[in-house]
């Protein structure tokens, strides 16, 4: 065993090279820890290859590991038709970011499909807030306004992308703090979609269901009310919304 003299120098120095290690380590700790407060892992990573910061923040993907309440359960039902076959009731737990719910969920398959093959489907994965009007299977499928074709088949792909924008909403809203904003803007709150195209919301007669309306109008009602994810809501609406230019 080494006996340590404090008053030989060699013995100060190499006091000094173990405060210097441990100092490292506790730094070390402290950096890991501020995944909690905002800088994930990956954001770190995406520097450290020689990004900018900005172009980091804006790309990195949400931290699901310490998300207040993600003990919590809620389900998505099962949507059937003559045409589907019967899936059970999907559980979502609220550490679980926009994207993990919609890739695990039979009912929202097409839409997963389509924010997929528009590229939109990265950008739930990042820390946001957005609030997510999902669309089930079928509406996906048979749109109450016309289309040419199939909204998946290659001459709507620029159509397509502008739908799925419009069912992503910059922010975080809860149907309490939306029914809020609607009684508080004289029954029609406005919100903005990922392609600025506005997204306007109001109630229903009964003044305790949300709607979702377009420019001109047409009326969306929501069929899942809003379940809290790690980077903002999911609601899950009856139709698809056709967005109006």
């Amino acid at each position: 065993m080494r006996h340590l003299n404090v008053g030989n120098w060699a013995d100060k120095n190499y006091l000094k090279k173990i405060s210097i290690r441990i100092c490292g380590f506790i730094g070390l700790l402290s950096l890991v820890n501020c995944s909690n407060s905002g800088v994930p892992e990956h954001e770190r990573e995406c520097q450290w290859h020689g990004s900018p910061s900005w172009y980091c923040r804006h790309t990195a993907k949400v931290d699901t590991y310490y998300t207040k309440g993600s003990t919590k359960l809620y389900f998505i039902p099962s949507y059937n038709n003559v045409k589907e076959f019967p899936v059970p009731n999907m559980p979502v737990y609220a550490d679980e970011s926009l994207d993990q719910t919609v890739r695990a969920s039979i009912v929202l398959a097409d839409y997963t499909a389509a924010l997929r093959k528009t590229g939109l489907l990265s950008i739930i994965e990042r820390r946001g807030p957005y609030t997510l009007f999902a669309v089930p299977n079928t509406p996906m499928e048979k749109p109450k306004f016309f289309v040419n074709g199939s909204l998946m088949d290659v001459q709507n792909e620029s159509y397509l992308k502008r739908l799925m924008g419009y069912t992503i909403v910059f922010g975080s809203y809860s149907p309490e703090y939306l029914k809020k904003l609607v009684l508080q803007h004289n029954g029609t709150y406005t919100l903005t979609t990922y392609y600025n195209d506005p997204l306007y919301i109001s109630l229903d007669d009964t003044k305790q269901q949300l709607i979702v309306k377009n420019k001109v109008g047409e009326r969306n009602k929501i069929w899942v009310n809003g379940i809290p994810q790690a980077n903002g809501f999911i609601y899950v609406t009856q139709d698809l919304l056709n967005v109006v230019p």
